[in-house]
């Protein structure tokens, strides 16, 4: 298996601000994991809670020196952590929330601020080669004893650079709600300087509200570089040795203008996310088929539009296509391109039958069209694909459908083939006809999707083999020894497939669980990366789209800043 970077995150409670906000550091994460890093993401407590739990604690009238307030306060970080590993397994990002037994992070001194001084690096090792994902409570720490105490206030900075400093990581950020470090407060003074390198000494002489200083002396006494600046960024202040670099302040630009064409499980979780999301995007009109989806997401008549080209006269920067099918989103989609708008789709049929054409006119267009969430879900197949040189994928083999795979998962598990297909329907798996799912047409377009990313000869429908499900066919495999599972493949050197293959113990797929879809990519060099997420349902595929718009728009906001250097040069 290749080995996979490590970057740590940190979320302070300015970007924590109360619980639905909290799927903020959900699309950091999976931001880091679409580009191929294990992530440890460090939670500070939602904004004002420690305060509140400080009042608590004085109400007890206990010593200072106790480790009673020390307990009480490290809820608010318990609490965090908590909800995160909820919110990534809503939206099918595999992850692992470890409390401080767990990961023996062990402090010396006051309860109250406290200094790490062990970690058991193995533990977090070992459940990041399985999850890739960590998430850990910041400012929180146990003594040798097995007590809490905490590390001063704003100690989840320190948390996140210890971490860094002892698991090696190739990057640690402390996500804040600034978009870097200033040598002065911005709001005191009309000549303050944004730098876009600090040295640990300029770090430590601003006034410690933005980073805690205990955690830049870690820093600078290990050698620790690490970032500091906002959600999605893409130009952060770097902390280190030197020297001290200035630039200009990043420029506030406007939302980016969003139009939805289908409002049903898709679209309607798009509208929901960006709901959170309002000073990045502006949802400026719905097209969809009824009203009842706009109630229960509570938009509210005037955003929706009669058509496309209704919707395109409103003013969109990006189009969101969610309405399935070929021949209304083909003709959608290239009517969003021809107006300058780019387009970001989970529609794979669309995709595999008209994606060449469809991104020839992106191109004409001097536009982008996106499909990340066309195939696994939040499993980032194609990011990863696209990150790979050309022509240095040998092979790929996966699971490309949460139903179908669902379905063998609740078979194996004893439940009859109809009350599986039952089941995934309610959970919101599949539509109501589940054909595409069952037969393979499903996976076979997302194969065919691939092939387009690597740059092979087109795949024509007819050309991808398939095993249908079906209750005789799955009875078989379940008789047969080793864990039956639907099977996508395309190789370099043999036709693409869609089969019920029954797999050794032994192999990475068989462990693939109910919606839950993986890829195993293997490079020419013997090399080979798995991905995994979870495949269908609403909120991993409206996680996907987020996403791809939120790589949109750090490439705009690089565009805008690139102009700004320029033009300060």
């Amino acid at each position: 298996m290749s080995s996979e970077r490590l970057v740590v995150l940190k979320f302070g409670g300015s970007v924590l601000l109360d619980e639905a906000r909290m799927r903020v550091a959900v699309h950091e994460i999976y931001r880091f994991r679409r580009d191929g890093l294990r992530v440890v993401a460090v939670v500070s407590a939602l904004a004002g809670r420690t305060d509140q739990l400080l009042a608590q604690a004085a109400t007890l009238g206990v010593r200072p020196s106790d480790h009673t307030p020390a307990s009480i306060l490290a809820t608010g970080e318990f609490e965090s952590a908590r909800l995160l590993g909820m919110q990534l397994e809503r939206a099918g990002v595999p992850g692992r929330v470890l409390m401080p037994q767990e990961t023996r992070l062990i402090a010396a001194g006051d309860a109250l601020d406290a200094v790490p001084t062990s970690l058991d690096a193995g533990a977090v090792q070992s459940c990041l080669a399985c999850e890739g994902v960590v998430v850990i409570p910041g400012y929180v720490a146990i003594d040798r004893t097995g007590r809490s105490v905490v590390l001063g206030r704003g100690g989840s900075d320190l948390t996140a650079i210890f971490f860094a400093q002892r698991l090696s990581a190739q990057r640690c950020r402390l996500i804040k709600d600034v978009d870097g470090l200033y040598d002065r407060d911005p709001a005191s003074s009309a000549a303050v300087r944004r730098y876009s390198y600090a040295t640990y000494e300029d770090a430590l002489s601003t006034d410690g509200t933005i980073v805690q200083r205990k955690a830049v002396c870690f820093a600078r006494d290990h050698r620790i570089e690490f970032e500091l600046g906002r959600f999605n960024s893409n130009a952060p202040t770097v902390i280190g040795r030197g020297p001290t670099r200035y630039d200009a302040a990043t420029r506030d630009t406007p939302p980016v203008r969003i139009g939805l064409l289908g409002f049903g499980v898709v679209g309607g979780g798009v509208y929901r996310l960006l709901r959170t999301l309002t000073n990045r995007f502006r949802v400026t009109g719905v097209v969809t088929r009824g009203s009842k989806h706009g109630k229960a997401t509570g938009a509210r008549a005037p955003l929706f539009a009669r058509d496309v080209e209704e919707l395109l006269a409103r003013g969109v920067d990006i189009v969101v296509e969610a309405i399935g099918g070929t021949a209304a989103a083909r003709t959608a989609i290239q009517a969003a391109l021809r107006s300058g708008a780019s387009v970001v789709t989970s529609n794979k049929a669309v995709l595999a039958e008209h994606g060449r054409r469809l991104r020839e006119i992106a191109r004409g267009a001097g536009v982008g069209l996106i499909g990340g969430a066309s195939v696994g879900g939040s499993a980032p197949v194609l990011e990863r694909l696209a990150a790979k040189p050309r022509g240095s994928v040998r092979s790929i083999r996966a699971i490309l459908n949460g139903t179908a795979n669902f379905v063998l998962s609740r078979c194996a598990a004893g439940i009859g083939f109809d009350d599986a297909v039952v089941e995934a329907q309610r959970r919101g798996l599949t539509e109501a006809d589940p054909a595409r799912d069952l037969t393979g047409v499903d996976a076979a377009d997302k194969l065919r999707v691939i092939a387009d990313y690597l740059g092979l000869e087109r795949v024509a429908a007819r050309q991808v083999a398939r095993d249908e499900l079906t209750e005789a066919s799955v009875r078989r495999a379940l008789c047969q020894e080793g864990r039956p599972r639907h099977v996508a493949y395309l190789a370099t050197n043999k036709p693409p497939g869609v089969r019920l293959l029954n797999l050794s113990e032994n192999d990475p797929l068989a462990t693939i669980e109910h919606e839950e879809n993986a890829a195993m990519i293997e490079s020419i060099d013997g090399s080979v990366e798995m991905v995994r997420g979870k495949g269908a349902g609403r909120w991993p595929t409206a996680e996907a789209v987020v996403a791809d718009l939120l790589q949109i728009e750090r490439e705009r906001n690089a565009a805008v800043r690139e102009s700004g250097l320029q033009d300060a040069g």
